[in-house]
Parts: structure tokens; C-alpha cells; sequence
């Protein structure tokens, strides 16, 4: 059982993920602008080798740039004054210009489509080998040649119907992308703006039942979008004033702003984040065992991993992670933790990458963000 709710207040929002009665994701939208996954068309400014990157003007008060990897074999042999078909891979941060690629992707409910890559992956979510080749066949045999594909994790419980019709609205987009770019006589300029997190929201989480929100427009304007998609009659959309004054969102919402996090068994967990990475410390607090103290340990560090691969996916924390666990002597243990860590690792949107531990018994891993 999932839900989205959404509380609007003056220029600022909240937006949540509800699983089994429990915030699991939480985004805010504010009055900022986010430019993340908007496609321009821009004209490059400056190229500079020694750093392998080039600064393209999109725009914006300062120029985007892109490293030369991030280049498709369509651009390869950039210049200067030259007009390049960019997407925005990171918002600008202070002083940095946003981060673009002209490997263009389009994501849909199923599929995100890449008409600049020709090869077609699967998630790598989907564990069933026969069935990334059978979706890797549907895809292939249905998508235009030379046009690439990541076939989403939502592919595997949709039909065959359901796939081709999300791939044909994504070629549609293309066309769309193409048509602006040769119509725009004033460049640079926006060709395509990316959906707002509340849509991205909508296609990645595929079990969503309810979306409930304290703003009538909101509403309307969400539900035109799930009319697109062929959602409407699986979606229900609902007004609620009071919109987060049920189960027990507000106090998750609240608890969420606090770096020590309780665990039932009586030990924490401690996040501090920093610009280089983010620290977690796993305490045993009031937490005293009655016989042996490996194995109290031991279920301590079982139940903050469980806690910590919440706390990650809620606070959607992205870089790189260490994990200083309560010292295990037992490497069966630390074998256990990381298979606990892999399983629930599974539950988040987000790629997570599992390093292992350290030669100092630090847990190390790495995620990214998804907004």
C-alpha cells in the first residue's frame, strides 16, 4: 500500500511516499528553481582541454559546463559558437554552473528512453534472468533502431501492452524535442522542462494507490497527468485539509530533522552529514543483554541497519556513506549485516552501491540522490 501526500503552505510544499502507513520518502519543493533533467539547447562558450570540459551557455546567470564523457557520438567534435542539445544532470551549486550531458534521457513509467544510445539494460533490480531477456525482446522489437533503453523495475509486473504504449509515448516526446529544436530561432532556450517531483514520484513508485493534497489546483493539474499515462482509474486523487494529520506522519516528519534516531531495542543511531561524506554511528545506548554480549551486539547492529537504510531512503542521502557499527568479532555477523544491508538496500528507488567493510570495520557505500 503506497500513498502520495502533498501539503502546499504559501511558496513552500511537502511531498511524501506512504508505505504501509509509514513516510518512507520525503521531498521538499520550495520557491528554488530546479533545472534537473530540463533539456536545452545551448551554444558552447569555452572548451577547455586541460580539464576535458567545455562551458555551454544555456541560458542561465551562469554557464552549464560538460565534460567530454558526457558527450555521445553525436558530439564528439564540439566547437566553439557551435549549438549543442544539452540535459541538465545537477542543479548549479553556489558557484558551479549546472552539470549537462547530451545523452538525453526520457523517463516514462516503464521505460526511459535514450535516443542518443543504442543499446537497450535492464534494472538491475530485476533478479530473474528469463525475464530481463523477455522484456529485453519486447523492448528491442518495438522501440525505433538506433534509439537505446533502461527498462525500468515497474516493467516486470506491467503487461506487454502496457510497455509498448509507454515506449510510443516516449518516441512521441522525441519527435516533440526535435520539432522545437528546429522551430527555435532564438537560442539558447528551454526545449523540454523535466516533470516536477510529484509526477517523478507518480511513474517511479508503481504502487500507488492515493494521492491526497490540501491544494484543488494541484489536483487538476495531476490529474490531466495521470490522464496521459492511462492512471486515473488506478490512482485515486483526493482533497484533505488536514493532509498529514493521520497515522503518524507528522511526528516521522518531525523526527526526521533529528541526527539521533532511537531504535526499539534501546541502542541509536547517530547521522551527522558533512560536505565529503555522510557518518553514521550505531550506539548500543540502553540496550544490555542478558547473556552473551556478541549476540547483543550482534541484534543491535541488525536493527540500526535495518534503520539506516530508511533513514537513508527518507532523507534521500546521497555520496558517499560510512557505517561505524558496534565492533563485531564474528565475521559470520558481518556477513549477515551486509546480506541484511543488501535486502533492505532493495526497498529504496535509488541505486545503492555496497562497498563492503574496511579494514577498520567501517561499513562504506555509496548512493545517489533521486531529486
Amino acid at each position: 500500500m503506497q500513498e502520495i501526500r502533498i501539503k502546499v503552505a504559501k511558496e513552500k510544499g511537502t511531498v511524501i511516499l506512504i508505505e504501509n502507513y509509514h513516510v518512507v520518502e520525503k521531498y521538499d519543493i520550495n520557491s528554488q528553481e530546479n533545472i534537473d533533467g530540463n533539456i536545452y539547447m545551448g551554444v558552447v562558450k569555452n572548451i577547455i582541454p586541460g580539464i576535458n570540459a567545455a562551458f555551454v551557455d544555456i541560458g542561465k546567470n551562469k554557464n552549464a559546463f560538460i565534460h567530454f564523457d558526457d558527450l555521445s557520438e553525436y558530439n564528439k567534435e564540439i566547437k566553439v559558437n557551435s549549438k549543442i542539445l544539452v540535459q541538465v544532470q545537477k542543479n548549479p551549486i553556489g558557484e558551479k554552473g549546472a552539470k549537462l550531458t547530451t545523452k538525453i534521457k526520457l523517463t516514462g513509467r516503464y521505460v526511459v528512453l535514450m535516443p542518443t544510445i543504442n543499446f537497450i539494460t535492464t534494472s538491475r533490480k530485476i533478479s530473474d534472468e528469463a525475464k530481463k531477456e523477455e522484456l529485453k525482446e519486447l523492448v528491442e522489437n518495438n522501440l525505433q533502431k538506433k534509439f537505446g533503453a533502461i527498462i525500468r523495475t515497474s516493467a516486470e509486473k506491467a503487461s506487454k501492452e502496457e510497455i509498448i504504449e509507454d515506449i510510443k509515448r516516449l518516441e512521441k516526446r522525441v519527435e516533440l524535442i526535435k520539432e522545437k529544436v528546429n522551430n527555435k530561432n532564438s537560442i539558447p532556450c528551454l526545449i523540454k522542462e523535466e516533470n516536477g517531483i510529484i509526477q517523478s514520484i507518480i511513474l517511479g513508485a508503481t504502487e500507488v494507490t492515493d494521492i491526497i493534497t490540501n491544494d484543488k489546483e494541484i489536483n487538476e493539474s495531476l490529474l490531466t497527468f495521470l490522464k496521459e499515462y492511462k492512471l486515473d482509474n488506478k490512482i485515486k486523487i483526493s482533497y484533505d485539509e488536514d493532509v498529514f494529520d493521520k497515522y503518524t506522519i507528522q511526528k516521522e516528519l518531525d523526527d526526521i530533522d533529528k541526527n539521533k534516531v532511537w531504535l526499539k531495542c534501546g541502542g541509536y543511531i547517530v547521522i551527522d552529514k558533512t560536505e565529503a561524506l555522510t557518518a553514521i554511528d550505531v550506539n548500543s545506548g540502553k540496550c544490555v543483554g542478558k547473556y552473551d554480549s556478541e549476540e547483543t551486539i550482534f541484534k543491535v547492529n541488525e536493527e540500526a541497519t535495518k534503520e539506516i537504510a530508511k533513514q537513508i531512503r527518507v532523507r534521500d542521502i546521497s555520496g558517499i556513506i560510512i557505517i561505524d557499527y558496534i565492533n563485531m568479532k564474528d565475521d559470520e555477523h558481518k556477513e549477515k549485516i551486509l546480506k541484511v544491508m543488501q535486502e533492505e538496500s532493495k526497498k529504496d528507488r535509488s541505486k545503492i552501491q555496497i562497498e563492503g567493510f574496511t579494514r577498520l570495520n567501517l561499513l562504506e557505500l555509496t548512493r545517489k540522490n533521486i531529486y
